[in-house]
């Protein structure tokens, strides 16, 4: 969330650097996820390697995600305990990115003249207990995005950076 009082050159610094984080974090994901897949395919000795399209899709989906998170998408529970934001964004975004992501590869399937369950296969079987699974699962890695991202808003982004990333001596008192 930018501040009132920035100016548009660091509105923009301040979205572009949130945008490259989420990207870089969903990079991450999706391609656990394309490496999981390519695992258990091998073991049936089919080959399986789409590594490049998961920064195109974290990208893609960054940009969905930012996007979102301007319009106040699942902005609720800001007051109570963080669980309940945390627990709410990650669900609800991984809703939206399992619908964008349905989408695109419906949208990818059509031009390449396959049929809307041709090209869904891709996500969990193309079966509604994958697609489910899927977005379970990604609801599931959200979390700690979310639950930083909450911490960040609380005590503010420098105070968590030093909490992270700076060394710490022992609380007096503590074992």
């Amino acid at each position: 969330m930018s501040a009132p009082n920035q100016t548009l050159k660091q509105k923009a610094y301040q979205g572009f650097k949130e945008y490259l984080i989420i990207s870089f974090y969903l990079w991450i994901i999706l391609g656990l996820f394309v490496l999981y897949r390519s695992v258990i395919l091998s073991e049936h000795d089919i080959p399986y390697a789409a590594h490049g399209f998961a920064l195109l899709n974290a990208l893609a989906l960054g940009k969905v995600m930012l996007v979102a998170k301007e319009l106040r998408f699942a902005d609720r529970f800001k007051e109570e305990p963080l669980i309940y934001p945390t627990l709410f964004k990650s669900a609800m975004f991984a809703m939206i990115l399992g619908v964008f992501k349905l989408i695109e590869e419906a949208l990818v399937g059509l031009y390449h003249g396959h049929s809307f369950r041709e090209s869904i296969t891709s996500i969990g079987g193309g079966t509604l207990e994958g697609i489910l699974t899927m977005i379970l699962l990604l609801g599931v890695l959200l979390i700690p995005f979310f639950g930083f991202s909450e911490l960040n808003r609380v005590f503010g982004a420098e105070r968590l950076r030093k909490l992270f990333f700076k060394a710490r001596h022992p609380v007096e008192g503590s074992v």
